[in-house]
């Protein structure tokens, strides 16, 4: 009796259309859970994002959540990622500029759009100050395609090596955090939103433009950068190091010879040789 290899293959390919339907509910779940959390954290912050209270929102059991992250700190950390990576992804098209100048304008251009288009994730990412530590799984610095302010910094670096900003040579990370620090404020302000102030706001594109206009041409213009200073110590630093120098001040005096006493052992033979001296100098006598 032999095997037919017809029914066998039906199987098989039953269980492969059964494993990528699996695969792709696992995928929408994990997202459903990423989406609903983030929009928690954002709207109403860390405190009230819990396991349970996301469970009851998407309607699974707090088991199915748990299936996917271990803890709460592992979905915000997922968080974050899938945001940074998306962020990261959103300014691979300003690459292309050759031209320096043209290409962080670019990059500056693509990070309002992603912040105005995307402002929950902006502020997951960039606004809010209660997430866990996200060193693990984030992506290695120097890696312009992986990560975004390695982007920024590398068309910094490629300006200065090209003769822009000459104030600024070997500094193109001071350069870089500037440029970055000055969008971060336009793109904030019009994120949480104005309605109801008495400022007659300019159009959000045209204060892009000229923030980033201004920022280029400033940089340019600077004459001479101010060197860094050095860090002062901290009170605790100081006073660590003062009571150090007591300590060493101390010791020091301790060994010093004017200060050093001779053991009851020392005391002992000394007083035996001078009796013995004594001794010595009657007989002699």
């Amino acid at each position: 009796m032999s095997l037919s290899a017809t029914p066998l293959g039906v199987e098989v390919g039953k269980d492969v259309g059964t494993a990528e339907r699996r695969e792709r509910e696992r995928v929408a779940l994990q997202k459903k859970i990423i989406d609903k959390g983030r929009e928690i954290l954002v709207n109403e912050g860390l405190a009230a994002l819990t396991m349970r209270r996301l469970a009851d929102e998407i309607e699974y059991t707090p088991g199915a959540l748990y299936a996917h992250f271990a803890d709460k700190d592992a979905l915000v950390r997922a968080i974050c990622q899938t945001d940074y990576v998306a962020f990261t992804r959103h300014f691979q098209s300003a690459q292309a500029a050759a031209d320096p100048p043209a290409r962080l304008r670019a990059l500056a251009k693509l990070y309002a759009r992603f912040a105005l288009e995307h402002p929950e994730q902006y502020k997951t990412l960039f606004v809010m100050d209660a997430v866990p530590n996200l060193k693990e799984g984030l992506p290695e610095h120097d890696k312009p395609e992986e990560d975004a302010y390695s982007a920024l910094e590398r068309a910094v670096a490629d300006a200065i090596r090209q003769g822009y900003f000459p104030a600024f040579a070997g500094r193109s990370h001071l350069v870089a955090q500037s440029l970055w620090a000055a969008m971060h404020g336009v793109v904030s302000i019009e994120i949480r939103g104005h309605e109801g102030m008495q400022i007659p706001f300019e159009d959000i594109a045209l204060r892009v433009e000229t923030i980033c206009e201004v920022m280029l041409a400033g940089l340019n213009a600077v004459a001479t950068a101010k060197s860094p200073e050095p860090a002062a110590p901290s009170p605790r630093a100081r006073h660590v190091r003062g009571v150090s120098s007591e300590v060493n001040a101390h010791a020091t005096h301790e060994r010093s010879p004017a200060h050093e006493q001779p053991s009851g052992r020392a005391r002992k033979g000394k007083a035996q040789r001078k009796l013995g001296a004594a001794r010595h100098g009657r007989g002699a006598r």
